[in-house]
This record gives C-alpha cells, structure tokens and sequence, in this order.
C-alpha cells in the first residue's frame, strides 16, 4: 500500500503588489492544494480569489510547455537548444547589420513581480548595448515615477501613507477594496481603511463611480473624468493663497520652488475648479482646510488618476501638497520606507531609475524608470530610419491586446525577429517567430525587489520553488542567461546589470552559474536589515523596522543638493495646458460620455482570463447613469454601441446611479481574438482598446491617455 507524503511549503503570490501570504501543500512534485496562510504576519489569511487560483494556471493544459517556432505560418515545437542557436544568429546578423539599437524589449506587468526577470532581462538588453526598453508601466503609472524623478531624484522614491495615524485619507481614482492599491504594498486595504475610520480618522473617496469600496468606508464625491488636477488645484489655491499657510522660508531648507508650486494655483479658486469637476467649491474649501489642519493626513491618486490627461501635474500638486501642509515625512502623512537593503544608493551608483540622456528616434520621448513609452513603439518599429527596431523580445507581456488601437499589431508584423517569453500563446504572442515558455510563480524562487521600498509594514520574505518547472518550462533567469550568450552579448559592459551574461558564460566553464539566489544575498548585504539565510530560515518572512517620520528630507532625497526640486522644467512647462483642456472641457458635446475603466476582482488586465477556476459572472458589460440611457433610448442589459471617429465596439450595459451621469464605464483586458487561450475566447466581451487613440500621450511622461475620452453611444 502507497503512502502519501505530502508537505507544506510556506509561499506567497505575485499577481500584484499586496504579495499575499500562501502555503502550498505539495505532493512529490504536484501541488495539492493552495490555501491562505491564516498565520501570515502581514496578510493574516487574507487573499483574494486570483491569488488562490495560481494552482490551477500552473496546470492550465492551454500553457505553451516548449519552444514553439513558426514554421509555414504555424507555431510547431522544437528543441531549447534548436530555438536559443538560431535567435541567437538572427540576433547576431542583425546587429551586425544594423547596430545595437536594432534590438528592443518590451516587459509586461508580470515582469516587476519577479527578481529573476528584473535582474536578467534588464541585464540581457544592457549586454547587447540597446536602450530601447519599453515597459507596461507606462500604460497605467508612468507620472508616478517621471514627477519623482524630476523632484526627488529617484523613480523610485515613491512616499506611502502612513495609514496606523492618518487622520484624514482622500483617495483618488482608486478602488482598494477590488484592485488593493498601486505602487504600495498594503494588504486587504479596505480593512486598513475601516481602521482609519475605527479609530476616529476620516476616509473621503473621490471617483466618477460610487466604487465598490466607497459603498463599504468613507464619503464619496463624484468627480469628471480627468479633472482630479483641477480639483488639486482647487485646494493648494485654499491653503496657498485663502489661508496663507504657506511658510516659504522655513521650507527652503528642504525643497526649491514652492513658490513656482503656489503660483501655478493663483488663478484656480474653488469656484472655478468646481465647473470643471463637479465638485462644489465648499466641499473643495472645506476638504483643504481639514487637509491643512489635520494632525497627519494623506492624499493618495492611482490608476484613475495616472490614466488621464494630467496625470504628471497631479502627481506633481499631490507630492507638493504634502510638503507644503507638513504632511511629507511626517507622522500620520507619507512616509518613506527604508526596505530590506538600502535599493536608493544602489540605484544611484548603477544610474537606475534616474533621468538620462537616452530619447526615441522618432519624437524623442526621455525613458522613465529605465523604459521609453509603450506607445512609442510601433513608430520605433515602424520608420525608414536605419536603427529602427527589427528585432523584438516580448517578456511576460501583451501589448497588442493591451495598448489602444491597432497599430501595435500593424508594426510587429514589420519585425524581422518577434520573440515573446510568456506563458501563453497571447494575441501577441501568435505573432512570433518564437515563443520560449517560462515558469509561473509556483516554480521560481523569489523575493518581492521591487516593493521592499514600498511596504506599509515592512516585511522580507524569500520562497523557494514550491515545485520543479514541469515539462520544457525554464526560469527566466536561465532563459536570458542563454540569449545573452547566444546572442554574443560583449564580454565587456558599462555596468553591473550587463556583468551577468559574462560571469554566466564564464563560470559554466567550471560547472557553475550566477543564479537569483547569488545576486539575492548580495542586495540584502547592500545596507541590509536581513540575511537571505535569516529568509530561508524563517519561510513566513521577518519584520523590519517600521517606515518613521524625520528619516527622508535633507537626508535620503536624492537630487544633488538634498532638496525637493518642485521647480521642475518639464513640469511646469506644462501648466498652460490646464487652460486649454478647461476650455474643451466646458465646451465638450453634451452627446458625448467621457470614457473611463474598472477593474474586476476576478479579473487582471488580460492575463488570468484562461484560469478556468476564477468565475466571470458580470463580465465585460458597461455601466451608465439611467438619464444617459434615457436619453438614448437604451435599456437595462441593451447591447450597445459605443465610437471614437469611426472605430466601435458593441456589448451589453447595466444601468446604475453608481455612476455618474455624463460617464461611460467599461473594463479593460477583454475580448481575446487570434489567441491560444480557448477559455478566454470563450468568455467573449469587447477590447475597450480598440477604440482609443494610441498617440494620445501625456506629454510629460509619455503616460498612455486612456481614460476621459469623449465617445458616442447608442443602442446597437
């Protein structure tokens, strides 16, 4: 008789940036079953259906599990060895013929989930000397991390609320309580917020859409589409100019051009933000002077905000705000974590996340956090200049399916080398030459690098592979190892990113290679509060000194002199826009609805569709105000038509005072087409994308515009 030896493997998941605590109970080498880990020190049993379900897009049979070539229009398998010796080549002819930069990468979301990508993408496209990386976070966060490059010399110096003492929490273009919550590590946030709430603190949501957070904590204000700069605007005027309460000698100790800050808000009083918002200017008034008096108080703007029009200039007026009310580095404010090693003096000496001279040929976008902007790229591939791009390689990514329009597929069909790392056969990835299957989460070790410095209650956790890669599966650390040798990366580099591939090429001579657990332990003896030993040691993670006020200005800001830099060129050159867009803005159609998305809770932009654990069961359905549908004759569950110029889309709506009137709401990653992803297809919606213009870009940052798009409707 057989015995069963089952063991439970301490993990946790990386869908997004809350990293949930997980055990996994593992059979030899089959994962039994995935539960939350209830004793978890952070997350205490919370997870959310997604994370959960990573069980079951390990086994998923629709997962590409070899090397796929495409062979007379058809994707077929071959060998690792067969596919890493002929990219190579190509790769080889193709810089020889055309130069360095004919090479370009793009990184989806996934990507800055995991420290072997991270580390060995990075280092494989700095090896081959290119600077064309273009990442997702231009897609839905790019302002966050150009405005912090501007004015505090790193992108990712990113101060978090200090949510255990915050007296007054205003929360814009965000949904915790479905999406936890961007560029911050904080687990089941809609509790943390009730606990504002439960001890006295006051919670205010700002949304075109009475989300499902705002309906369980806080009051709610809807707010236009795009307008949460002018709302901004509106209070800095307040405490500015109303109040006076600005002390500008006393703050040029720790940052420059607070006045520049001040006087870009004269002319905006509440009165003249509210038409634009829909948000009275007592309400405006009276938000200010609680955010000025208050001991400890927070705003805080996410996708809903980055998406718009202004995303840069209100990133720029929320981190102003905050210093110039004594909210920044101060108790119950933001705060600015210390992290597991010290990430802010290692960027600085590898020139990580700073500004630099880097630009696209074609309308010479700047890169932000290493990477050009997504939509720059179908005109890098797509142009007569001799270092176009012509060989591309895709990692953990979609960006067909998930950059508007359609000019992104037009110009991969002009690459002479596509070749996406995935793990499935993605709308992008049907179009390769090449597809090389990766692990998922649940076959990798790894370590959350890319939140540490981002941590509501600072934690370090490492988890081994649960189980082995099954079938061709390779960690990406491998896979980027092998291209940058079989693509003749120079033995010789510019930085420490680029040394991987040669100590990789070097120490297989002896038997041996530079894994993520080599480069892991070095980072943590990096001004490290902890040992990778310590990690492997205590599998549930081990605190870190809590995030403390007084620790970040004067000290850790990493400009040259010290000092925030509010008076930032490229900022402030783009204040006269502000005037323009009012004038569109009091002058749009009254025909038309402004465009906005949402996310789902059992759904993640476009990737875990084809888990067939996870239930859809509202789908890709768009939400109206009931006057709107009115107006238009449409009804509860209509199919209805929604265009841009001469591009549409058709699905059904529900209609709901949730929203608010004047507002069309539709959530992104559906409609999956010409993919390997037979449940997803089946599942059917709409690509929102579609309709929405790809060279619509905020012109600080290159943020793709994808929100506030005025649009018809009818019903279909």
């Amino acid at each position: 008789m057989l015995v069963q030896m089952t063991r439970d493997i301490h993990t946790f998941c990386r869908i997004c940036e809350a990293h949930c605590g997980l055990i996994a109970t593992v059979d030899g080498e089959e994962i039994v079953r995935l539960k939350p880990d209830k004793q978890h020190p952070v997350s205490q049993g919370y997870v959310c259906v997604k994370g959960l379900a990573a069980s079951d897009l390990h086994t998923d049979p629709d997962r590409v599990n070899q090397p796929l070539k495409r062979i007379d229009g058809q994707l077929k398998p071959i060998s690792w060895e067969q596919a890493l010796d002929e990219i190579g080549a190509r790769v080889r002819q193709i810089r020889r013929t055309h130069g360095d930069r004919s090479v370009g990468m793009y990184s989806g979301n996934p990507t800055f989930f995991s420290l072997q990508n991270v580390l060995f993408s990075t280092a494989f496209l700095d090896a081959l000397g290119s600077p064309n990386h273009f990442a997702s976070h231009s897609i839905d966060v790019n302002p966050k991390f150009d405005v912090s490059t501007q004015i505090y010399g790193l992108s990712i110096m990113q101060p978090i609320p200090d949510f255990d003492h915050t007296e007054l929490f205003i929360c814009m273009g965000s949904n915790p309580m479905i999406s936890q919550m961007s560029v911050l590590q904080l687990t089941n946030a809609l509790d943390r917020l009730k606990g504002i709430e439960r001890r006295g603190g006051r919670v205010v949501i700002l949304d075109p859409r009475r989300t499902e957070t705002a309906a369980r904590v806080g009051e709610h204000h809807a707010i236009l589409p795009g307008t949460d700069v002018y709302f901004l605007l509106g209070m800095l005027h307040v405490i500015a100019h109303e109040q006076q309460a600005v002390d500008h000698a006393a703050l040029q100790a720790v940052a420059r051009g607070t006045q520049a800050l001040c006087d870009a808000a004269a002319d905006w009083a509440p009165e003249r933000c509210a038409a634009l918002t829909g948000i009275s200017a007592s309400v405006i008034r009276e938000l200010a002077r609680a955010f000025l008096a208050a001991d400890g108080a927070c705003l805080y703007m996410s996708t809903g905000v980055n998406m718009g029009p202004f995303g840069s200039l209100a990133y720029w007026l929320l981190q102003g705000l905050h210093l110039v009310a004594g909210h920044l580095d101060r108790k119950g404010g933001l705060l600015v974590p210390r992290g597991a090693f010290d990430a802010f003096r290692l960027a600085r000496m590898l020139g990580l996340g700073t500004a630099d001279a880097h630009r696209t040929l074609v309308h010479q976008w700047h890169r932000v956090a290493g990477s050009f902007p997504v939509a720059a790229l179908p005109e890098e591939i797509d142009n007569d200049h001799p270092e176009r791009i012509r060989a591309l390689f895709v990692s953990a990514g979609n960006p067909v399916h998930s950059t508007p329009g359609d000019a992104m597929a037009k110009a991969i069909g002009k690459l002479d080398l596509l070749v996406c790392i995935d793990l499935y056969q993605s709308e992008t990835a049907r179009h390769a030459d090449y597809i090389l299957p990766a692990t998922d989460m649940l076959e990798r070790s790894d370590f959350p690098v890319s939140w540490t410095m981002l941590q509501d209650q600072p934690h370090a956790q490492y988890t081994p592979a649960v189980v082995p890669p099954q079938h061709a599966r390779r960690p990406e650390w491998r896979i980027f190892s092998d291209l940058a040798i079989a693509c003749g990366a120079p033995i010789l580099g510019t930085s420490l990113c680029n040394l991987l591939p040669r100590a990789n090429r070097l120490l297989r001579h002896l038997g041996a290679e530079v894994t993520p657990d080599h480069l892991l332990a070095l980072l943590l003896r990096w001004g490290g509060q902890v040992s990778l030993s310590q990690l492997k040691e205590n599998p549930q993670g081990v605190a870190l000194e809590g995030n403390r006020p007084g620790t970040f200005l004067t000290s850790r800001v990493a400009t040259a002199d010290k000092r925030v830099h509010l008076d930032a060129p490229r900022i402030l050159a783009d204040l006269p826009r502000l005037a323009e867009m009012e004038a569109t803005l009091l002058g749009r159609d009254p025909d038309t609805l402004l465009l906005i998305g949402r996310r789902q809770r059992t759904s993640h932009n476009s990737w875990m569709h084809n888990v067939r654990r996870i239930p859809h069961p509202n789908g890709n359905v768009a939400l109206m105000h009931p006057d709107d549908a009115k107006h238009r004759g449409i009804g509860m569950d209509d199919p209805i038509r929604i265009w841009r110029d001469d591009v549409s889309v058709t699905l059904p709506v529900k209609l709901t005072t949730d929203v608010m009137a004047g507002v069309l709401v539709v959530p992104h990653g559906w409609g999956h087409q010409d993919a390997g992803l037979p449940h997803a297809c089946a599942l059917g919606g709409v690509n929102i994308n579609d309709i929405l213009p790809m060279d619509a870009m905020e012109p600080v940052s290159g943020q793709s515009i994808l929100l506030a798009h005025p649009v018809r409707c009818a019903r279909a």
